[in-house]
């Protein structure tokens, strides 16, 4: 899929801390000096490699910038935990020669990618995708939500709790884990419905096939309620509305660097 003598257009998305803003302009200085085109938000032109230097909150953005086009995304992590950013910034420019001289493409990773629609009295909002997670949380709303959960149209259950998340393998080591959720390897397509503080501790988390169509009814609910893809869009909800959610035909791809395990020991210290 990658190959570096293919790669002439490269997109460069960046937090804007001044740390990172220095570092990301020397590196689009040096690629300018090797021949390269470089592109910076928004990118009408269709890139070749997209390079993120933040953490993860940055690369989401940027995924769903690129979103659908099959453009492989190198995260370089400038940030704190960095599941997704795992390529250290000292390591940035090595890494992106051997990008570019086409040595790494065994490391592309394809990700599974959700996508969550809201229907309402006031019609249809969305799709909007998600990399990580949708939830569905209380926000502003002090007590407990009623949420009726189906799937495949079949009845699951019905739940009160503060939300739920709707979880990607590669979202397994965020918000649904925190929430109790399992790991759950990124070359998996997986759906994972991981509940947040249940009025019944018998909820447990649920894998789900990637098939699998799940719908999400609010029953009983106040203002503050809302539904957030990726931790960053946010679209309100009342009571009596609905959200799907189903697997994407469009992945995402990543460019890895670090060993899956690694990055677990690393991020979560193991301590083996």
């Amino acid at each position: 899929m990658l190959k570096g003598n293919k790669i002439k257009n490269i997109g460069i998305y960046h937090r804007k801390d001044p740390e990172t803003q220095k570092e990301a302009q020397e590196i689009i200085a040096w690629l300018k000096d090797k021949g390269y085109r470089v592109f910076q938000p928004p990118f009408s032109y269709n890139i070749d490699l997209l390079i993120v230097l933040g953490g993860d909150g940055s690369l989401l953005k940027a995924a769903r910038m690129v979103w659908p086009m099959s453009v492989p995304i190198l995260g370089i992590n400038f940030g704190q935990l960095g599941f997704l950013t795992a390529v250290d910034k000292r390591d940035a420019k090595t890494l992106i020669e051997q990008i570019l001289k086409g040595d790494i493409t065994d490391k592309i990773d394809k990700r599974m990618v959700v996508e969550g629609k809201v229907v309402g009295r006031n019609g249809q909002q969305g799709p909007y995708m998600a990399l990580n997670e949708v939830t569905i949380e209380r926000g502003a709303w002090t007590h407990l939500m009623t949420l009726s959960i189906n799937v495949n149209k079949e009845k699951a259950t019905r739940l009160r709790a503060d939300g739920i998340i709707v979880a990607t393998p590669t979202g397994s080591t965020a918000y649904s884990l925190s929430a109790g959720g399992p790991i759950v390897h990124p070359k998996l397509d997986a759906i994972i419905l991981t509940s947040i503080c249940p009025f019944h501790l018998v909820h447990r988390s649920l894998v789900l096939h990637p098939e699998s169509i799940i719908e999400i009814g609010i029953d009983k609910g106040g203002d503050g309620i809302r539904v957030v893809f990726d931790g960053q869009i946010f679209v309100s909800l009342k009571t009596g509305d609905k959200v799907e959610i189903r697997k994407s035909p469009r992945p995402v791809y990543l460019i890895t660097h670090e060993f899956y395990f690694n990055v677990l020991r690393q991020k979560l210290n193991w301590g083996c």
